[in-house]
């Protein structure tokens, strides 16, 4: 996990948005291994990998989690900014 998701939120709007870009890169490769696993399927086979595309499922959610937190933090920062 990357560090800096176990770290109190930063207070400056340009880390909070490095962040941000940092976690979508990681959910979107998330997502391509999602697809990756599920294109390789082969029921009839026994070819599966529920357990790798719900854990991959898992972490797109938590690092969701991560980014919204980020999100609303920024949109603080910003009416403080605005309201002074």
């Amino acid at each position: 996990m990357e560090n800096f998701l176990l770290n109190p939120l930063p207070e400056t709007i340009s880390e909070l948005e490095a962040q941000v870009e940092i976690i979508a890169a990681e959910q979107k490769r998330c997502q391509d291994g999602i697809r990756r696993l599920m294109a390789a399927e082969d029921v009839e086979k026994g070819i599966v990998f529920p357990q790798e595309i719900h854990e991959l499922h898992q972490r797109r959610n938590m690092l969701e989690t991560h980014m919204q937190y980020r999100r609303v933090r920024i949109n603080r920062l910003r009416l403080y900014r605005e309201g002074r």
